[in-house]
Formats: structure tokens, sequence, C-alpha cells
């Protein structure tokens, strides 16, 4: 395997006593790259990842990944959490520092970036939703990663919490570790991932970077404007046809569905015929892929 590739699904196949889980997975993950798998409930996600720590093994087809995954460099944080609930959070990480291997040192600091230090001498019975999916994330920083793979890391978390992992994912992505996530929602994740793998029905749908996957969907840029009681919607769409793909008026609020080539022009045009209150520009994203693939692929 050449020394940029960090892992490589071939050829995957995986079934369930009679039921076909997977089918013909190939996906190539290089070194420093950060992956998000997306996908609704049941796609596949949790198992893909599962199959890469060595949990499941395929039915058919290779993964292969480099020294890492038999190392600490992998750390893994799961969706569903079986804690010690008789542990305290301090007691729970000094138990997974002597699994794996390493010092106490760096527990304090550790917890204290995940803002669980203030509990840490209590029960873990007595954590909350938010506060057990902290304490998981703080042991799989324990022996500082290369790779790191989350499933459904956001399962659970408040506003406030869902901010502070995606923070946290953020500096590490961009100290060269190697992120890998499943997730059903893209809130934030293209501040952590570059690349993005889309899960349907057990297939690969569309996988790629993730500004590629936009381009190549074609997707449509909108522009969202409030306008003022003088102005004419009518005039606007007749004035820029051209340039648009489709509309949407709703009282004074029109919406304009367009290419991004077409962007520069159609701002000027409306700015030199109308009196708009409000302009709101929307650029295609990672979340109108998810819908287009989705609902229509």
């Amino acid at each position: 395997m050449p020394k940029n590739i960090l892992i490589n699904y071939k050829n995957i196949n995986f079934s369930y006593k009679d039921v076909q889980i997977l089918f013909d997975i190939n996906i190539t993950i290089k070194k420093g790259e950060s992956v998000a798998i997306v996908g609704h409930n049941g796609a596949g996600k949790t198992t893909l990842i599962k199959l890469l720590i060595g949990v499941l093994e395929p039915n058919s087809g290779t993964i292969n990944s480099t020294h890492y995954i038999q190392t600490n460099k992998l750390s893994f944080m799961p969706e569903h959490s079986a804690l010690y609930g008789h542990l305290s959070g301090i007691e729970l990480m000094h138990y997974f520092a002597e699994l794996k291997g390493v010092g106490f040192k760096d527990i304090d600091k550790i917890l204290k970036l995940v803002k669980i230090d203030f509990a840490m001498y209590k029960k873990i019975s007595q954590y909350s939703k938010g506060m057990k999916q902290r304490l998981m994330l703080a042991q799989a920083l324990l022996s500082d990663p290369e790779i790191l793979i989350l499933d459904e890391p956001y399962s659970g978390l408040d506003p406030s919490s869902r901010r502070l992992f995606s923070y946290i994912l953020q500096d590490l992505s961009a100290k060269g570790k190697s992120i890998i996530l499943s997730s059903h929602t893209l809130e934030g994740l293209t501040d952590i991932v570059d690349n993005v793998i889309f899960m349907k029905k057990g297939r690969v749908a569309l996988s790629g970077k993730i500004k590629t996957v936009i381009d190549n969907l074609d997707l449509n840029d909108k522009i969202k404007l409030t306008l003022d009681k003088e102005s004419s919607a009518d005039k606007i769409i007749k004035s820029i046809q051209h340039l648009i793909t489709s509309h949407m008026l709703s009282h004074n609020k029109l919406t304009l569905f367009y290419k991004t080539t077409n962007n520069i022009e159609i701002l000027r045009t409306i700015v030199n015929i109308a009196s708009i209150q409000d302009i709101d520009i929307n650029k295609a994203n990672v979340n109108d892929a998810y819908y287009l693939i989705y609902d229509k692929l």
C-alpha cells in the first residue's frame, strides 16, 4: 500500500445473519485527511467504523491500514458509551490510561479541555448524556492519537457542548491529525473535515473533497431579498430571468436560485433596479449535497 494511504477499504461486503448491510465498499483515506461519513440512520456508517477498528470482520474484501491501527496512535469514541457508573470520572480516566499504557500527567489538562473537570470526582452514574460524551472524548485524547475515530460524536450534545467538540476537533485537524467521524447531522462538519463520504442503504452514494462534491453536483446558490414596497418582484425576475434557475416569492420576500458564476451580475442588476431592505446570500454547501443525494439519487 502506498505510504500516503492511511486506510483502504477494497470491495468490502458485510452481512449480519441473512441481511446484507454493506455492498462493495471501496474507500481510500490518505494520511492527514479528515473525513465525515454521513447518512441516515441505518445507512451503514457505524458498521464501516466497526470494521475499521476490528470489532467486525467483512464477509469479503479487505481493509488495509497503516500500523496505527494496532497502536495507541488510533483512538475511538463510540456512539453509545457503556461506562462504569460506580467509578468517578477521574477513576475512569486512570483506568483507560493504564489500558493504553500512558501516564496520568495529562489527565487533568484533558478533562479541563473538554470542560468536565468540575465533575471529575463525581460518580459517572450521576453524569448527563452530554457529560458522558465529553468524558468519552477525553479518554480518546489520552494517547495523543494520530487518528481519531468518532461514531456520532454530537449525539446527545447541547449547542454549547457541540460547539466545544467542534473547536477541539478543528484544532486537532489543524495540527495534522486524521479525524474520521460518522454523523447524520452536517452542522459544523465543514470546519473539521476535508472530505465527505455519503452512505445510502449500505453503499457509497458519493465521496470526495467537499468542494469537489458540491461543484460536481451542480448545486444552486441562493439569494434571499426583502423588498421595499416600491420594488416590483416581477420587474426583478424579468430582468434576471436568463441568470437564474428558479425563484420563490412570498409577500415581500423573493428567493432566487442560480449558479455561482452568475453571482456578481445578479447582484449588480438587482441593486440598479430595486430598493432592497435586506439581502441574504447562501452559497451551495454540504447540506444541499446531502438533501440532493437522499432525495433524488
